[in-house]
């Protein structure tokens, strides 16, 4: 969950990966009008981050989701190298 949400956001370690709904992180929708509950938990899942203590070195990474060409554009003129997909379903817009 993203951390803001203090009362309810569990930060893991990452052997603990399984744990986490990829169902609920990778859904294409995250309202529930006629639950508020359903739905404050599910945005908070889809706004969840990784907190990172120092650097991640570059041989972790894979690619890089993006939300559309001009992301795609830009994200390769800074040098990256690596598989770019644009993907704007992961994005809130």
């Amino acid at each position: 969950m993203n951390a803001a949400s203090t009362k309810y956001v569990r930060f893991l370690h990452p052997s603990q990966w399984s744990w986490l709904d990829f169902d609920a992180i990778y859904a294409p929708d995250w309202r529930h009008p006629d639950n508020p509950p359903a739905y404050y938990r599910h945005s908070a899942q889809k706004c969840a981050e990784a907190l990172i203590p120092g650097v991640v070195p570059p041989n972790y990474l894979t690619g890089a989701y993006v939300v559309d060409e001009a992301a795609r554009n830009t994200l390769q003129q800074t040098g990256f190298n690596l598989p770019i997909a644009v993907e704007p379903v992961l994005f809130f817009r």
